[in-house]
């Protein structure tokens, strides 16, 4: 498998009833695998991790390893804290055909680096597939260090990072000095481009799970030498994101996969579906994007 491309990191829907809806989840993987994405990230922030009972991971992965199609493969989020969850998350994940995991560090309590360490050195030493860091400080409570994350790379433990720090300086801070061969993700839209511009492999946009085509094309035209066409896709991107921040995450995101392309979506409390009021906010701020978004929606 390849380290690169766009990555999705993908909702998790529910029934009516809050319970895990397989066929939602399948139908929503199938429809961005159509869609040329490369790698659909599962149980992650806009997946609700916290949310989904050991027992529905299971059966989650399974369903969307299975309805991945064409080069789409499957990355799983199996970050815990502890190490020992963390370790049966990722063997779990690998058993049911996850292609990489990806592992925020351990949250709530904060451990030492030299802890922190340890945990990854765990779960790289529990599973085959590539293991990367998922760096996102706002909810774990603190940052990755740049110069440990190296280390852990030098020596075999990770094989890339996602970084949903925010800053573009912390991006570069992991590219700069990083190992060969190691893979660098910024986890915010709004950064897509100007972090592969700068040696990111490619990058995590939750908005994909909106416009699919428009992101997947923002990170093609991000890699090769078409300046003008990368600013206006990012452009249009970064509208589209500032639409979603009108409303609480993560349901804005299913609303809006609703919205635009009739994607059918499901909520689990207490990240429940949005008010009447919320709505109308988020439809009157991406009217004036309606035509501009057309062309990547097939309408």
């Amino acid at each position: 498998m390849s380290l690169d491309g766009l990555i999705v990191p993908i909702p998790t829907l529910f029934a009516d009833d809050g319970a895990l809806d397989t066929g939602r989840n399948a139908k929503f993987a199938r429809t961005l695998s159509d869609a040329k994405v490369d790698h659909l990230f599962l149980l992650g922030s806009l997946g609700e991790f916290p949310s989904v009972d050991d027992e529905e991971r299971t059966r989650l992965v399974d369903v969307v390893v299975e309805s991945a199609t064409g080069k789409t493969d499957v990355w799983v989020g199996v970050g815990a804290p502890s190490t020992r969850r963390a370790v049966a998350y990722a063997e779990e994940a690998e058993a049911v055909g996850a292609a990489a995991v990806v592992a925020v560090p351990p949250y709530y309590l904060h451990p030492s680096l030299a802890a922190v360490a340890s945990y990854y050195r765990a779960i790289r030493a529990a599973v085959t597939v590539p293991l990367l860091a998922y760096n996102i400080p706002s909810l774990v409570g603190y940052p990755l260090p740049a110069d440990r994350v190296h280390a852990l790379a030098a020596d075999g433990t990770l094989a890339g990072v996602k970084d949903t720090s925010g800053s573009l300086p912390s991006v570069e801070a992991f590219l700069r000095g990083a190992p060969p061969g190691f893979a660098v993700f910024p986890g915010d839209d709004v950064l897509a481009s100007a972090a592969i511009a700068r040696g990111a492999r490619g990058a995590v946009m939750g908005i994909a799970n909106v416009v699919p085509r428009l992101c997947v094309e923002l990170v093609a035209a991000a890699r090769g030498p078409d300046r003008a066409r990368t600013e206006e896709l990012q452009s249009l991107v970064d509208a589209l994101v500032d639409v979603s921040r009108s409303a609480p995450f993560p349901s804005v995101d299913k609303f809006l996969a609703a919205e635009l392309r009739d994607a059918e979506v499901g909520y689990r409390a207490p990240y429940d579906p949005l008010t009447v009021e919320e709505r109308e906010v988020v439809r009157e701020r991406l009217a004036p994007l309606r035509p501009r978004l057309a062309p990547f929606l097939g309408r």
